[in-house]
């Protein structure tokens, strides 16, 4: 079985940090970026099977990377939670934001501070997913 990879893309250290700890202890390789760019760029080089992304950034929302990635051929299968201190009923639409209707809908959706049971929940049902070519291939 192969090892499972997790991107974490946040400008808040003491969030990435927390995130990391968690997704460890659940044998999970983590990588992580400060910013869009470096998030962009690690998707690109370690391939993962999740990505974890803040919206509130510096210099490019996690939104703006959203796009990308859901625009690059090589990315676009890459399942994303998008984790945020916004309430998603009261503050976020995400269609408010990203008007452009080929753009999938993120894969999930959590407000911070994370529950953790739902956390790791929601990673483990999107790895194991078949949007994430990456998981069928490591079934065999």
């Amino acid at each position: 079985m192969k090892e499972k990879r997790v991107l974490i893309v946040d400008d808040e250290a003491d969030v990435v940090d927390y995130l990391t700890a968690i997704l460890q202890s659940h044998d999970y390789v983590v990588a992580t970026a400060g910013n869009a760019d470096e998030g962009y760029r690690l998707a690109g080089e370690k391939s993962p099977d999740l990505v974890c992304l803040d919206i509130m950034m510096p210099r490019e929302s996690g939104l703006s990377l959203y796009v990308r990635l859901r625009q690059d051929k090589r990315l676009a299968h890459i399942p994303v939670i998008i984790i945020s201190g916004m309430e998603k009923e009261k503050e976020f639409d995400f269609r408010d934001y990203v008007y452009n209707k080929k753009i999938p809908l993120p894969d999930k959706y959590l407000e911070k501070p994370i529950n953790v049971d739902e956390f790791i929940r929601s990673v483990e049902q999107l790895v194991r997913t078949d949007k994430n070519p990456r998981a069928i291939r490591d079934k065999d």
